[in-house]
């Protein structure tokens, strides 16, 4: 009986294992990101201050890459791929007013993105993924700020602010944050370890920080929504034992 039990358990098991066969694979990957920071405006300029001005955010083009860990299971048709990435990512933000004012404030952030995906492949090579990221800002004061004050105080004899004590007090006064995101993704395999994809990373908490200041810059909800294109290289693990 104990070696009927014995032979149940081998099978049982050989038959899970079978089941549980997996395909790990790591590699690179790079690319473009387009990304944009909302509400802005109402951060710099709230609501009913005053009138005659245009002040409009704008996306920036920057780049991305980073490291990944790709376990697929073939049977299932899933995987789950865990990701270490760099991104630099900003957002442009042009005032122009009725009296020839005219100023750019440039956020631009680093971070280091930390998340994982699952995967399901409903084709051969061809995969649809969704999964959490948190990006950890390593640039939280990088704002710089330009503007034409310095003609106009030459033409009409108007005091402005050099552009580097506006910006000296925008750093101290905005601070960009940690946030989480959400992924929802695309791309295909290719057999010879290549692969392209694309992402639209949706910001789910607040980005930026307005700390105390007398500038009536005021504390808003700002989230940051990104659009990737990537192409990444894998490798095999030798073996899969490890893990």
């Amino acid at each position: 009986m104990k070696k009927i039990i014995l032979l149940l358990l081998l099978v049982s098991t050989k038959s899970l294992l079978a089941q549980g066969d997996r395909e790990i694979t790591y590699g690179l990957f790079g690319g473009g990101i387009y990304s944009k920071m909302s509400n802005l405006p109402d951060v710099i300029v709230p609501k009913g201050i005053y009138e005659g001005y245009t002040l409009k955010e704008e996306g920036k083009f920057g780049g991305t890459g980073g490291f990944f860990i790709n376990w697929k299971y073939p049977y299932a048709k899933v995987a789950i791929q865990t990701e270490v990435s760099y991104s630099g990512q900003g957002t442009d933000l042009n005032y122009e007013d009725v009296k020839g004012l005219k100023y750019k404030m440039t956020f631009g952030y680093s971070y280091i993105n930390v998340g994982a995906q699952f995967k399901f492949y409903p084709a051969e090579g061809f995969y649809i993924g969704v999964g959490p990221y948190v990006g950890f800002n390593i640039a939280s004061d990088n704002i710089k700020y330009t503007s034409n004050a310095q003609q106009l105080f030459a033409d009409s004899g108007v005091y402005f602010e050099p552009d580097a004590n506006v910006q000296k007090v925008l750093k101290e006064s905005l601070t960009g944050k940690n946030y989480f995101y959400g992924v929802l993704s695309a791309g295909y395999e290719f057999s010879n370890n290549l692969s392209v994809g694309a992402r639209y990373s949706l910001g789910l908490t607040d980005a930026l920080m307005t700390e105390e200041n007398g500038h009536r810059y005021s504390e808003n909800k700002n989230k940051i929504n990104s659009i990737s294109l990537i192409i990444g290289y894998s490798f095999d693990f030798d073996d899969l034992g490890n893990f």
